[in-house]
């Protein structure tokens, strides 16, 4: 689940359809990104959503209209999780963002790897001292992401399950987009 729904208050525009050194934007940068995994694709939309769907257009993705964006983050995590479980009975969900560009789909992929591995556990990046997404939650925790609400997002649900918690090294984690500056830092591919 890559998600997509922010007003992006700091970026001062919509940064779902900025544009990165590649020229493609960071919407479909990241449902690319998503779909080069093989793993079913859903992108979480609300602020803006009509233009972030014309970026999507041709991709293989659901593509779940977050219509209480609003209320925060954690209320769109609920919202593409409620899609989800309609339609199927997951061991676990990958949530990733759709702002970190560095992000790779082998990246995706070890954190998918590693919950087969371990299917009970909570898998978290680890950026330096950081910690978030792309996290990986096993299938007991959509409960409580369904229930979210507000800005924190699921952080709340980590630190509940820290007994359980596997922080996986993704240096690439820690590099977001923010405001348009952080552009200008994204390595010309």
């Amino acid at each position: 689940m890559v998600m997509a729904a922010g007003a992006s208050t700091r970026y001062g525009s919509a940064k779902q359809l900025a544009r990165l050194p590649s020229g493609c934007t960071l919407v479909r940068h990241a449902a690319v990104t998503a779909l080069e995994t093989g793993l079913p694709v859903q992108m979480v939309i609300g602020s803006h959503g009509e233009l972030v769907r014309a970026e999507l257009v041709g991709l293989d993705i659901e593509i779940v209209d977050a219509t209480e964006w609003w209320r925060g983050i954690g209320r769109s995590i609920a919202q593409g999780v409620d899609a989800v479980l309609a339609r199927a009975a997951p061991s676990g969900l990958l949530l990733t963002l759709a702002d970190l560009p560095q992000v790779t789909s082998e990246d995706l992929m070890r954190m998918a790897d590693l919950h087969r591995q371990s299917p009970d556990r909570l898998l978290v990046s680890g950026f330096g001292d950081n910690r978030g997404p792309p996290c990986l939650f096993p299938a007991d925790c959509l409960p409580a992401l369904q229930a979210l609400i507000g800005d924190d997002g699921a952080r709340g649900i980590v630190k509940m399950n820290a007994a359980r918690v596997v922080v996986v090294p993704l240096a690439a984690a820690g590099f977001d987009i923010d405001r348009p500056a952080d552009l200008l830092k994204m390595p010309r591919t």
